[in-house]
C-alpha cells in the first residue's frame, strides 16, 4: 500500500472548475446502526489475568436448562406418610468474549495537502475530505464482519464465480466475478485467501475496485497461489485474522445459526441440545416467500418461545434488496389494472420503492446482507462489549495525526506525509439465538 500523493489530487485542484465532486465509492452501515440503536452497550476491558487465570472481560449469562419438574405425589396411608424425593434446579452458562480491535490507516503526502489547502487552491481540502471518507470506508469494513461468522471471513467464492489471476495489468491485473456480496469489500483493501476455515492462507491480494452491481472484485495484484491457486470455494478473509473459527467479531451468522454443534463464545452448544438453535425455514433454493409464510414464522416462534412470546416485541427483518424484489411479486402477481385509471395515459402501476414491512415487521434492506436469506433480529438481546468506540487513534497523547518515520537505516527521519487511523475494539454477544429467526435457501431473482 502507498500513501496518497499530489498526483492523486490533481483532479480536485482549482483547474477542474466544478462545484461538486461525485463520490464513486459505495457506503454501507445499516446492520451496525440498527443493532447499536436497539441493542445494549457495555464497557469492557481487554483480556484480564486474575490469580494466574486468564479471564474474558465480557460475558453474558443465560439460563440454559430448567429444573424442579412436576410429578405426582402420594398421600398419607394408614401406616405411613410419603417421603419427598430430591429436587433439581436450573442450569446456567455464560457466553464470554473479548474485544476485537479493528483499524484502518490513511496516509496523505504533504504536497497533496498543500495543493488543496484552501478554497483558492482546491475544491476540497483533501486532509479533511479523507478523514470523512476514511471513516465511511471503515464503517463498511465493520459492517462486513458483523454479517459473518466470527472467522474474519468476508465472503466465500461461489462455485459459479469466474476467477482470473494475472490476466490483465494495473488495476485490472486480476478479478473475481460473481462473488456473493461484493458490497462487503472496499477499494484498496488487502484480503487473505484461505482454502478452508482454520486452514493455511494462500497469501494476500489487493483489491483495486469494488463493483457491487456485477458483484466483481478487481485486483491490482495477482491472486495468491500458495498451496494451490485461488479458486471457487476459497474464503476471502479480512487482513489480520488468523482465519480460524471464533477469532474475529462474533457476527450475525455466528449467532443466527441452527447448528447444534461446535463452540460458541466459549460454550459447547452440543452439551445443550436445541437451546442455542435458531429456528429456520429453509426453502432449499426453490419456491418463494408467500403471504402465509408469515404465519409459519409465527407458529414456529410460538413453539420455540412458549406462552411468554410477545407479539409486539421490537424486532426487524434484515434483507438484501434482491429479496425485496422477490417480495414485490406478492403485490404484482395478484394485481389488476383498472381501465378508468390514468386518464388518457396508460397508468403507472409500478411502485418505485421496496415494501417497508413484511408480516407486520419493519424490513431493513442492506446490500451487504446475504442475498439468499432474510433474518429476524430481536435487538434487545444483543450486547456490544466495547473497549472503546470508533475513534481517531492517538499516536501520542493528543496527537491523532503524525508524520510516519522512515526507519529504513538511510539516515532520513520522516516521510513527507502525514498519517491518521480509525480504530474500534468491541465484540458482540446474542444471549438468545432462539428468539431470532432465519429464512434461508431463498432463490435469488434473476437479473437482480
Amino acid at each position: 500500500m502507498a500513501p496518497m500523493v499530489e498526483a492523486a489530487v490533481e483532479a480536485v485542484e482549482l483547474e477542474t472548475w466544478v462545484s461538486e465532486i461525485a463520490d464513486l465509492q459505495q457506503h454501507y452501515d445499516k446492520l451496525q446502526t440498527r443493532l447499536e440503536k436497539g441493542g445494549k452497550k457495555v464497557q469492557c476491558s481487554n483480556m484480564t489475568n486474575r490469580g494466574g487465570t486468564t479471564r474474558a472481560p465480557f460475558w453474558v449469562p443465560v439460563r440454559v436448562q430448567g429444573g424442579a419438574a412436576i410429578q405426582q405425589f402420594g398421600s398419607d396411608t394408614a401406616n405411613a406418610v410419603p417421603a419427598w424425593g430430591r429436587g433439581t434446579g436450573s442450569q446456567w452458562v455464560s457466553f464470554a468474549s473479548q474485544p476485537v480491535r479493528l483499524v484502518n490507516v490513511c496516509e496523505i503526502s504533504n504536497l497533496s495537502q498543500q495543493a488543496t489547502s484552501d478554497k483558492e487552491r482546491g475544491l476540497v481540502k483533501v486532509s479533511k475530505e479523507e478523514m470523512d471518507k476514511s471513516l465511511l470506508s471503515y464503517e463498511n469494513g465493520v459492517e462486513a464482519l458483523l454479517n459473518n461468522d466470527a472467522s474474519g471471513t468476508i465472503d466465500q467464492i461461489p462455485a459459479t464465480a469466474t476467477v482470473s489471476s494475472a490476466s490483465g495489468s494495473g488495476a485490472q491485473t486480476s478479478y473475481i466475478q460473481g462473488v456473493n456480496v461484493a458490497a462487503r469489500f472496499v477499494d484498496q483493501q488487502v484480503v487473505q485467501v484461505f482454502p478452508s476455515i482454520g486452514g493455511t492462507t494462500r497469501g494476500t491480494a489487493t483489491i483495486s475496485y469494488v463493483d457491487p452491481v456485477t458483484n466483481t472484485l478487481w485486483f491490482s495484484t495477482a491472486l495468491p497461489a500458495t498451496g494451490g491457486a485461488t479458486a471457487a470455494g476459497d474464503f476471502l478473509v479480512v487482513q489480520g485474522s488468523s482465519g480460524a473459527a471464533g477469532n474475529s467479531v462474533y457476527g450475525k451468522n455466528y449467532w443466527i445459526n441452527n447448528s447444534n454443534t461446535g463452540t460458541r463464545a466459549g460454550v459447547n452448544v452440543a452439551n445443550y441440545p436445541s437451546r442455542f438453535v435458531t429456528p429456520v425455514i429453509n426453502f432449499g433454493g426453490s419456491g418463494t416467500i408467500s403471504n402465509s409464510t408469515a404465519q409459519r414464522v409465527e407458529s414456529i416462534r410460538m413453539r420455540a418461545l412458549g406462552d411468554d412470546y410477545e407479539e409486539g416485541e421490537e424486532s426487524f427483518w434484515y434483507a438484501n434488496p434482491v429479496q425485496g424484489v422477490a417480495l414485490a411479486d406478492q403485490f404484482y402477481n395478484p394485481g389488476f389494472t383498472r381501465l378508468d385509471e390514468g386518464g388518457k395515459e396508460v397508468p403507472d402501476v409500478a411502485k418505485r420503492n421496496m415494501q417497508a414491512t413484511w408480516g407486520g415487521r419493519e424490513i431493513v434492506y442492506s446490500s451487504t446482507a446475504d442475498p439468499s436469506r432474510i433474518d429476524l433480529f430481536v435487538p434487545s438481546v444483543w450486547y456490544f462489549g466495547e473497549m472503546f468506540p470508533t475513534r481517531l487513534h492517538d499516536w501520542m497523547p493528543g496527537t491523532p495525526v503524525i508524520a510516519p518515520p522512515v526507519n529504513d537505516g538511510s539516515g532520513n527521519t520522516f516521510w513527507d506525509s502525514t498519517m491518521f487511523a480509525y480504530e474500534r475494539a468491541f465484540n458482540l454477544i446474542c444471549s438468545d439465538s432462539k428468539r431470532q429467526f432465519a429464512i434461508t435457501g431463498l432463490p435469488v431473482p434473476s437479473n437482480s
